[in-house]
């Protein structure tokens, strides 16, 4: 392909498995538009506490990447109090993040369409989803979703 066809994909964490189950939320996926040959940082950022996030490591190669939240220090950042949770990647040498969502199949409308089991911790039900732009979240809530 010469570059004048070439169609310019801006960077963005898309993900490709979300696997809820033993106490943790594993996600796979990789950097499209410019990908990270290095491990970069999941950032789990709280929407209802100001400057509240959870920094956890990535495992990257070849433009791909790993990470695990774990649902105990989730829960013990949820302090007891319903929130939702943006995820985003951070990967070195950029000063932006990516927010983490899926985009570039086919499928529109992820929120009605895509739905995974909560986790029962500390009291709190924790459950990712996608948002209505696609992306991918997580919330915590008192009652059984």
């Amino acid at each position: 392909m010469d570059g004048a066809n070439a169609v310019f994909i801006p960077a963005q964490a898309e993900v490709e498995e979300v696997w809820p189950r033993d106490g943790q939320i594993l996600i796979r996926g990789m950097v499209a538009g410019g990908g990270s040959r290095e491990d970069g940082t999941l950032v789990v950022r709280s929407r209802e506490s100001t400057g509240s996030e959870l920094r956890l490591s990535t495992a990257g190669a070849g433009g791909r990447f790993g990470a695990s939240i774990g649902l105990d220090e989730l829960a013990a950042a949820c302090s007891g109090a319903e929130q939702t949770w943006d995820l985003y990647l951070k990967l070195p040498g950029r000063a932006e993040m990516l927010r983490l969502g899926r985009h570039l199949d086919d499928i529109v409308g992820k929120k009605k369409i895509f739905t995974y089991p909560a986790q029962a911790v500390a009291g709190m039900w924790i459950e990712p989803y996608y948002t209505v732009k696609d992306n991918l979240s997580v919330v915590c809530r008192r009652e059984a979703p």
